[in-house]
């Protein structure tokens, strides 16, 4: 169901400047219909952040630690701190909201468009890493939509090479980051990445998958 900039600040809390600008920005997907802007009901965010987010370094090795991997680049104290959220998260009946609010400063988020047909050629493409959605361990079946990871050295031509474009409504979500991943991303990041896209499915997800990773 579609809503308009109205029904969508009384939903969120905020003004319908504000609802707008979040559609200026990409955050909120949209489209215009009769001179009306009209956003899917599916695409308004359920909750909003619960704590601060953490330092992309911080944030980083807290994604190691969640993948049970080595973590590196932290004193004893940040371990311990990072260590005991960990403990908080697993213990949290919300998680997902958790994770959305302690990683979001993790990437450069884009949202993007291409051609339904070409997101399976798009994902096949070595200078991404495929994440949340488009990770086969998230179970999604995205289908028509794509969710990865690229280095800042590689968008530009990544962009022209797919015909991606910054436009609404969007069926790309492509973080931009300065550091190597390797395929498959690291089983943190994928939970990180669904928990993004605050949607009950997607929540629920993170929630098997937090449970899968401390085993």
């Amino acid at each position: 169901m579609e809503v308009g900039v109205k029904e969508v600040a009384a939903q969120l809390g905020v003004s319908e400047r504000r609802v707008r600008q979040l559609i200026d920005a990409g955050d909120l997907p949209a489209r215009r219909v009769a001179g009306r802007l009209l956003v899917d009901e599916a695409g308004i965010p359920r909750s909003r952040p619960v704590a601060r987010p953490m330092s992309p370094r911080i944030a980083w090795a807290f994604i190691a630690l969640l993948s049970s991997e080595p973590v590196a680049g932290i004193s004893d104290r940040e371990r311990a701190r990072l260590e005991a959220k960990h403990r908080a998260l697993l213990a949290s009946p919300r998680p997902a909201v958790l994770l959305r609010s302690w990683l979001r400063s993790r990437a450069q988020l884009l949202r993007l468009a291409v051609s339904p047909s070409g997101v399976d050629e798009l994902l096949q493409d070595p200078r991404l890493v495929p994440s949340g959605i488009s990770d086969a361990r998230s179970e999604m079946s995205a289908g028509r939509e794509a969710e990865a990871y690229v280095r800042p050295g590689d968008l530009e031509q990544l962009m022209a090479d797919h015909l991606m474009a910054a436009v609404n409504p969007a069926n790309v979500w492509l973080y931009v980051i300065d550091r190597p991943l390797a395929r498959p991303a690291p089983l943190g990041l994928v939970i990180a990445d669904l928990a993004d896209h605050d949607r009950a499915r997607e929540d629920s997800r993170v929630e098997e998958l937090l449970r899968v990773a401390r085993r």
